[in-house]
């Protein structure tokens, strides 16, 4: 897995603290171009942080996965400054990825969801 070739987790400041196989922790702070009209984290920048977890969760045991589907749901706002970790976990792996996410401030958790891949065949 390349790290370098993900931009977008990049151009994010997404950092990567841990990979293993089936589970993947990332870190993000909530810059002020990242807050919506309410002066909240905008839920685009959380399901970022877990999507990011998510695509080095599916593709840490060396087959090449894409997402079939991503969802989250948000419980409490983050704010300008916080840092935020984003987790994801396989609960089932093979062919089809199923994941956990979890989206934490200070160990709070302010959004959770799930998520599937698939193998790419080739």
């Amino acid at each position: 897995m390349n790290l370098e070739a993900d931009k977008f987790r990049e151009f994010l400041g997404i950092e990567v603290l841990e990979v293993r196989e089936g589970y993947a922790k990332v870190k993000g702070v909530v810059r002020e171009s990242f807050l919506n009209f309410h002066g909240t984290a905008h839920g685009s920048y959380i399901m970022a942080l877990a999507d990011a977890a998510f695509a080095l969760a599916a593709n840490s045991d060396g087959r090449e996965r894409v997402a079939l589907s991503i969802k989250v749901d948000f419980y409490k706002p983050a704010f300008e400054g916080e840092e935020l970790i984003g987790e994801a976990e396989a609960i089932k792996k093979g062919r089809i990825m199923f994941c956990d996410l979890r989206i934490t401030r200070t160990g709070e958790l302010i959004a959770k969801g799930d998520a599937i891949a698939v193998a790419v065949e080739k």
